[in-house]
């Protein structure tokens, strides 16, 4: 069976609602593999780039820094680059939430970890294009790629498992592995910068209200993914998480640090930590995960 593998990059609106997008692309293996060969060839050919990231190219500064660089040769150079992810039929997705709103009433009832919003939108992100596989005629296995955020991995690593529960069985399945992260800049993984691409269209449309003359041939014909989280479930999540207690304990960053590295002692001495209740006692099936850690880790600082 084909492997099939997301790619996925992000970009956060300055103004606004401040708006967090997660958009990528979704295609085989194999064909990412031709996809890169082409893309690395368009960067290279004149005038040549080592990689692209959106945000430098309409700024005009890393790659595109060079005073050969006007509005024409950049838009034509990104034109380029796009008519090869046009070429490729990739089916194309994005995912969004308020940051705004976020960062006001969700951050600061929250765990450290759980205050990241592109934390979040990762495990969103995996959700939508896996349950969109498993509702598909052709399944396949789905290995997902992300662009590199400092922090996000480890924290991923640690309730991925936990995390993917709530996903149907058919979507859990589909899941290759945990996700990797990625820097966008390595020539391996060239697909990242096509989603870093979509995603700066796909924000700067949203922030401005203009609309772009690539944003359409970026976003497949075949298939556009789009979901957006709520405002009212970002509040509902706030309301849950203001109820837990020992949250406190856990909204530096230190503080998340000691508590995950505590948390793999545990584990790599074979210890399920969030199903700890008490001596021989043990939380039922279905108790969520956020509800079961800050639990447990009360407990475990109630003396400090």
């Amino acid at each position: 069976m084909n492997l099939l593998q997301a790619f996925t990059d992000d970009s956060k609106a300055q103004a606004g609602d401040k708006r967090l997008f997660m958009a990528g692309y979704l295609h085989r293996a194999d064909v990412w593999a031709a996809f890169s060969r082409d893309w690395q060839s368009e960067l290279k050919a004149w005038p040549a780039i080592e990689y692209l990231k959106a945000s430098e190219a309409y700024s005009r500064n890393g790659q595109f820094h060079h005073s050969r660089w006007d509005d024409k040769m950049r838009d034509a150079k990104l034109a380029s680059l796009a008519d090869i992810s046009a070429h490729y039929r990739p089916i194309s997705y994005q995912i969004s939430a308020n940051g705004q709103l976020f960062e006001n009433e969700l951050k600061p009832v929250s765990p450290y970890g759980f205050g990241r919003l592109h934390f979040t939108i990762c495990f969103s992100v995996i959700s939508a294009v896996s349950r969109y596989v498993a509702e598909s005629p052709v399944r396949a296995p789905i290995q997902f790629i992300f662009d590199e955020q400092q922090g996000i991995d480890a924290d991923v690593e640690m309730l991925f498992d936990e995390m993917i529960k709530s996903l149907p069985r058919e979507a859990q399945k589909l899941i290759d592995g945990r996700p990797v992260f990625k820097s966008d800049k390595e020539l391996q993984y060239a697909p990242l910068q096509a989603a870093d691409l979509l995603a700066w269209h796909l924000r700067r449309e949203h922030e401005t209200g203009e609309k772009l003359v690539l944003t359409s041939r970026l976003m497949s014909g075949d298939a556009h993914i789009v979901q957006e989280i709520p405002d009212e479930m970002l509040r509902s999540w706030a309301s849950h998480h203001a109820t837990l207690p020992g949250v406190p304990l856990l909204q530096s960053k230190q503080q998340w640090k000691d508590f995950k590295a505590t948390l793999k002692t545990l584990t790599d001495a074979g210890i399920d930590p969030s199903k700890i209740k008490g001596p021989g006692i043990y939380y039922p099936e279905g108790t969520s995960a956020l509800a079961r850690a800050i639990d447990w880790v009360r407990r475990r600082f109630r003396k400090a």
